[in-house]
């Protein structure tokens, strides 16, 4: 994915703001704390997008720590989570992200998996300024 940076406020909730900024810093578990508090007060759809957003954030925590078994079992249950939405939602392009994530969580998936996710392949992710 290519960053966009964005020079001025989008009119997202802080705590999702900052959940792209510690997932992009590698601070899974922080990314889910700051998103958990936005996700405990949503309503309606969003919040299951929040959920996901998290459930991913934690399945690549697991599996740095080497417990796959969870880190495949969050992986699933996050990206059914987030497939139900549209490609491009909440200023973010999800369907990339998905992408992204399948190529990184695939490994986990075989008989044999590695113990720890390929850093390279764990996705930076970023919002999309709003249309004008």
């Amino acid at each position: 994915m290519t960053p966009v940076l964005i020079d001025e406020p989008i009119g997202f909730p802080s705590e999702y703001l900052r959940y792209f900024d510690l997932f992009n810093a590698g601070e899974y578990f922080e990314a889910h704390e700051v998103l958990e508090d936005l996700w405990v007060v949503e309503v309606g759809p969003v919040r299951n997008y929040y959920k996901g957003l998290i459930m991913v954030a934690v399945a690549i925590l697991h599996w740095q720590r080497g417990n796959g078994s969870a880190a495949r079992r969050l992986y699933r249950d996050g990206h059914a989570y987030l497939r139900v939405f549209p490609a491009e939602y909440e200023g973010f392009a999800l369907g990339e992200f998905l992408a992204a994530l399948e190529r990184l969580f695939a490994p986990l998936m075989t008989p044999a998996p590695p113990s720890a996710p390929d850093a390279r392949l764990i996705p930076r992710i970023v919002l999309r300024p709003p249309e004008r």
